[in-house]
């Protein structure tokens, strides 16, 4: 086995190998993204004040949907989502710690935790074990996404990682819209619900298939050192990175970013209906299109947006432009709504959907443009990348997510203060803008990246 490896590890095999590391660590994160997705789906509503019970994973386990279980639920999801983000700066410590191999080895095991857990106990105190055992897997899958960049920065050239950095922006967005495809093609959702144990369990039993991948041909590129580059303490190197002004800068844009692209498919359904003033559910079934439109906008997005990456043009001004745009056709897609598919206008109802699709192109595109950014700056390689985007993503995270403890309590401070739906979902909606146009500040706080652009300048002088 140890001679494939070798084999792969040749200069002329180094791309095949490391797309190879790269497609299956990136299935992984695909399959968790997935299984994260359907939660929404398959939750149903527990059973009602009548005793009567809706199909998912709540009547299972015996949940009352009422006020407390509100403020109990979001608890769950806030610890959760911090959670993933204290998870993600973990891997920087992993990788400081261990190799690239048993890093990501740790990681997809953790997936793995999810299959147990919605075959606990069918009693309130197993949902509490359900949430605790799929927090490590969701911890495992977000280390995922921040294990690819070590391997983009060791096994790609310029050009094949701007390309590869394109391409690595469809596995969130793609698990995502298999996460909703079953209810809009479902005659009843709760034929889908019904099936949710199968469904969490395949989509996490099939984690396997990545972890023996890496098992049998992971290696320890990272590991590598050369006469003319000094061993440095791991750790150190964390801490000039926590002390770096640049490192909050890109908290921000990540941060901000996941709250403009992860929020419109989640609340959007309850403020779109809140905002036209009418009952909620009503239109779920178009607002599951428009999500569908929103998230698949970016399998073109290599071919249009991301073609900046290609240029020598520069960056930051470029994605402060694309999100801000990305983020007004969002604000947009709300005004359509209300006067469009609320009022049953097709021609404004055709626009719902349109500018949920350029939306998306906009917000979801500049993702690789801005994932590419830092292999373009000087002196990047495996390991610090990978304690770069460990930091980005996991501090970016818990930005998300006091963001998100905002958000789930305007309505419940709200409901005490005698607000309404109208109230709650314009001020949630004014904070999502808000906080998404800040990561326009994140971009503008940024070095821009010229060293490849000036290799790159030469190269054509000769």
């Amino acid at each position: 086995m140890q001679k494939i490896i070798n084999k792969m590890n040749n200069p002329k095999n180094k791309v095949a190998y490391g797309f190879l590391l790269w497609s299956f660590i990136s299935m992984g994160y695909l399959l968790f993204v997935a299984n994260w997705g359907f939660v929404v789906g398959l939750a149903g509503n527990g059973i009602d004040a009548n005793g009567a019970a809706d199909a998912g994973f709540l009547s299972y386990f015996k949940i009352v949907k009422n006020a407390a279980f509100d403020l109990t639920n979001n608890a769950a999801n806030w610890a959760i989502t911090l959670g993933r983000g204290i998870g993600s700066v973990a891997v920087a410590l992993l990788l400081a710690k261990f190799a690239h191999k048993y890093s990501t080895i740790i990681a997809i095991s953790l997936t793995l935790i999810g299959i147990p857990a919605q075959f606990m106990p069918a009693a309130p105190y197993g949902y509490v074990l359900f949430l605790i055992l799929r927090t490590f897997m969701a911890i495992g899958g977000t280390m995922l996404v921040i294990l690819t960049q070590p391997v983009v920065s060791a096994f790609f050239g310029k050009k094949q990682k701007s390309i590869v950095s394109q391409f690595g922006i469809w596995f969130y967005p793609l698990g995502t819209i298999i996460s909703i495809l079953p209810f809009v093609f479902a005659g009843k959702s709760s034929v889908v619900r019904e099936n949710w144990q199968l469904i969490f369990t395949i989509l996490a039993a099939l984690n396997v298939i990545p972890l023996i991948i890496i098992i049998i041909f992971g290696s320890h590129f990272d590991k590598t050192t050369t006469e003319n580059q000094p061993k440095q303490e791991g750790f150190k190197i964390l801490g000039k990175y926590l002390k770096s002004k640049a490192t909050y800068a890109w908290v921000l844009l990540y941060g901000a970013w996941l709250c403009a692209v992860v929020f419109p498919t989640s609340v959007s359904f309850n403020v779109f209906h809140d905002l036209a003033s009418i009952k909620r559910n009503t239109f779920n079934h178009e607002i599951r299109i428009w999500s569908v439109c929103f998230l698949a906008a970016v399998f073109i997005a290599p071919i249009t947006i991301g073609l900046w990456s290609k240029t020598n043009f520069k960056r930051r001004w470029f994605i402060g432009l694309i999100l801000f745009i990305g983020i007004m056709l969002y604000a947009l897609s709300a005004v359509t709504f209300i006067y469009g598919v609320a009022k049953k206008n097709v021609f404004v109802s055709a626009l719902f959907y349109i500018f949920g699709f350029l939306s998306g192109l906009c917000l979801w595109g500049i993702q690789g443009v801005m994932l590419n950014m830092p292999h373009e700056y000087k002196n990047s390689d495996p390991k610090t990348i990978g304690w770069m985007f460990s930091l980005i993503w996991g501090m970016g995270y818990i930005f998300f997510t006091v963001i998100l403890i905002g958000i789930s309590i305007i309505p419940i401070a709200g409901a005490k203060l005698g607000g309404n739906n109208y109230i709650y979902s314009t001020i949630t909606f004014i904070v999502l803008i808000v906080v998404s146009l800040s990561a326009i500040l994140g971009a503008f706080l940024l070095k821009e990246p010229s060293t490849q652009t000036n290799e790159q300048t030469k190269m054509q002088t000769k």
